[in-house]
């Protein structure tokens, strides 16, 4: 019960406040990918801290919630917080129960993924059709009002069939796949990749499933877009993370034309 009263306290704070409430869309942007958003006008900022949420302890994530509109529609723009940062699934749910009492309808999950598919390069953009969660975890366990949920449309088929036909209509070449998510903080070893594309994998984060299960648990429709920022080789060079933050650029103005063609549905 604390859980949830964290997120009402929260949401009413933002609705009395900051006078935010209703939301349309909002929009995670991952590592390196808060250039993809799209231009929003009548901003309110509020930092997480002014909130008693937690800040995601990585780099390339804002730890705000930024509010606008953008061709009519009230936009979010928010902060995931990863489970290895805190080892505390309630901080991963917390954003989004917060937004699902601002009455959130839809969310477009972005992240700064490597590619398992070996036909993928550094630059790529994935939009996500379906997810193996391959971190042992589920964010669903233990909350306290526990029900069974439907994951056979984790990623509303209207929002990717959008997405993909805004692609076409824009001369993006975009791939289609499956995500899986490890559980992080370490990098995947080679024979972990392996293992991933032998079941199906087609893109690899450390985030975005749990994302998409809480989404689908507070009846939130998804979208998620992957940004391929590095790719699968035997002998990959190693990995750091101010290069993924860099490769991620290469993407984001792509994608922020995609974006800013589906808010305005």
């Amino acid at each position: 019960m604390m859980r949830i009263d964290k997120a009402k306290k929260i949401a009413q704070i933002l609705k009395k406040k900051y006078k935010i409430n209703n939301i349309d869309y909002a929009i995670v942007a991952g590592s390196g990918l808060m250039d993809a958003v799209v231009d929003l006008e009548d901003i309110t900022i509020v930092p997480y801290k002014c909130l008693g949420m937690p800040k995601s302890r990585v780099s390339g994530h804002s730890g705000k919630f930024i509010v606008g509109t953008y061709c009519g529609k009230k936009i979010a723009v928010v902060s995931r917080v990863h489970y290895y940062e805190y080892g505390d699934m309630s901080k991963v749910r917390l954003p989004y129960e917060v937004l699902a009492k601002l009455g959130t309808k839809k969310v477009i999950l972005l992240t700064a993924s490597g590619g398992i598919n070996k036909t993928f390069r550094v630059g790529d953009i994935m939009l996500i059709s379906d997810h193996i969660n391959f971190t042992g975890q589920n964010p669903l366990i233990a909350i306290d009002n526990l029900k069974f949920i439907s994951m056979t449309n984790a990623y509303d088929r209207d929002m990717f069939n959008r997405m993909a036909k805004i692609a076409d209509e824009n001369d993006i070449n975009v791939r289609q796949g499956v995500h899986i998510q490890f559980l992080g903080p370490s990098y995947e070893t080679n024979a972990e990749i392996e293992f991933a594309k032998s079941i199906g994998a087609d893109s690899v984060s450390m985030s975005t499933v749990f994302d998409c299960i809480i989404c689908n648990y507070l009846g939130i429709k998804v979208a998620g877009i992957a940004s391929i920022v590095n790719t699968f080789t035997d002998n990959n060079e190693n990995l750091e993370h101010s290069k993924v933050l860099s490769d991620a650029q290469k993407t984001c103005q792509r994608i922020k034309v995609i974006l800013s063609e589906l808010l305005k549905e």
